[in-house]
């Protein structure tokens, strides 16, 4: 029984099945670039102005415009269809990837304010609330989460292959040569989206109201959710080279050798926080998932409050383990419960709030860090706890959507 129900959870239709190859594609490679550049950033940034909060808010510009660009584009996904919207994203994406590698190319007063204006180009690239849109046109509400996850397995892969070889190509051929691979991967998902995304604008009613989205408690949780989760993503990646490069003297080449492990272990246990959502555990998985994000910062900045010794790589290990393992399992969880949540007209509005709020977590939390960087770990570690502490109370009191909702939100 337990056999014939997961081969029935897993068991899309052709249609489904093309929709999701065609989205799992663009959404890998989209990913790959921008982690690819993830651990490397901060010292890249750093080779064109010795101002840390600029490096910090060029490191998140690109959340900004993410940010501004979610709602409108997903709405506009609503009414003339996904594919357009995912192809005009992806050029922008590409444009600003290659403009982020030439800022050497300009006098040295104006390197830093060239890559932050490419940054907030790349961020032009808003197409993830749409990519989640177009699951939902497709995938019953009941199996959203397993659709989400399988998403997620090229965002993994990517996470994996982009955090580990992009110290390692940055090494041999320097950073900027990542903007430029980034910019031609973007530009093969172009071709990906043409061949398996069928162009169409299917018939739905006139989309909801922004009202009736943002009036939803629910989805204003959610919401906030994604803010917290880029928000801590962004502080994570901005001290990670700063902590294992500056204070462990680690090499670049060499940081594969603590992000691997943690890739391998939150990949396991991403399929576990999806299945488990997907079974009526959404709400205590995410709870659980922002309680994570307490130890993983305590152990990142302030090891010693925990007994273990700051002078060793283990702390860092065991709190890059933490974060992965929390951010992973939130990843797949909240946008389904988004979907669940928000009215079956409006599907990219309601995730184009999400996306939103997401990307600001980025702009946001990248800022921060940098702003922080000069204070004390005791301020920094304060900050990040307290904003654990605000998504841990947040899911715990907020209900997952009841049936009766899940069922309204499906497109007729």
């Amino acid at each position: 029984m337990e056999a014939t129900s997961i081969r029935k959870r897993f068991a899309f239709t052709p249609t489904q099945k093309k929709v999701l190859f065609a989205l799992a594609s663009m959404v890998g490679l989209r990913m790959l670039g921008l982690f690819l550049v993830l651990p490397v950033f901060t010292l890249y940034g750093l080779q064109f102005t010795s101002s840390k909060f600029l490096v910090g808010f060029a490191f998140g510009a690109y959340g900004l415009t993410m940010a501004i660009l979610q709602i409108p584009l997903g709405r506009l996904s609503d009414r003339i269809g996904r594919r357009k919207v995912l192809l005009l994203g992806m050029t922008l994406f590409s444009v600003g990837s290659i403009l982020c590698a030439i800022p050497g190319w300009f006098p040295h007063s104006w390197q830093i304010w060239e890559l932050i204006a490419a940054r907030l180009v790349q961020g032009g690239g808003a197409i993830i609330s749409v990519a989640f849109a177009t699951v939902a046109d497709y995938i019953e509400p009941e199996r959203r989460s397993t659709a989400m996850a399988i998403l997620g397995i090229p965002i993994g892969l990517s996470f994996a292959v982009g955090i580990i070889g992009g110290p390692i190509l940055a090494g041999w051929f320097g950073t900027a040569f990542l903007f430029w691979l980034t910019g031609f991967l973007g530009f093969a998902t172009d071709v990906l989206l043409v061949r398996y995304l069928r162009d169409e604008a299917p018939e739905r009613p006139e989309p909801a109201p922004f009202s009736e989205v943002f009036s939803s408690p629910r989805l204003v949780a959610y919401a906030v959710g994604g803010f917290l989760i880029n928000f801590f993503m962004t502080t994570f990646f901005f001290y990670f080279p700063l902590i294992v490069s500056g204070q462990h003297h680690l090499k670049m080449n060499d940081y594969y050798m603590l992000l691997l492990p943690m890739m391998v272990i939150s990949g396991i246990t991403m399929f576990g926080f999806s299945q488990g959502a997907d079974h009526g555990w959404a709400r205590p998985l995410a709870t659980l998932a922002f309680f994570l994000f307490i130890p993983s910062f305590t152990l990142l900045f302030s090891p010693a409050r925990l007994g273990m010794n700051p002078q060793r790589l283990l702390p860092v290990f065991l709190a890059g383990t933490l974060f992965y393992i929390g951010f992973t399992g939130l990843e797949p969880i909240l946008p389904s419960l988004v979907s669940k949540a928000s009215p079956g007209t409006a599907y990219g509005t309601a995730l184009g709030i999400y996306n939103t709020a997401q990307f600001l977590g980025s702009t946001v939390g990248a800022s921060v860090a940098g702003a922080l960087a000069n204070s004390s770990r005791d301020v920094t570690l304060f900050t990040m706890i307290a904003a654990a502490a605000v998504g841990f109370l947040m899911m715990a009191a907020t209900p997952p959507p009841t049936p009766k909702e899940a069922e309204k939100s499906v497109v007729p």
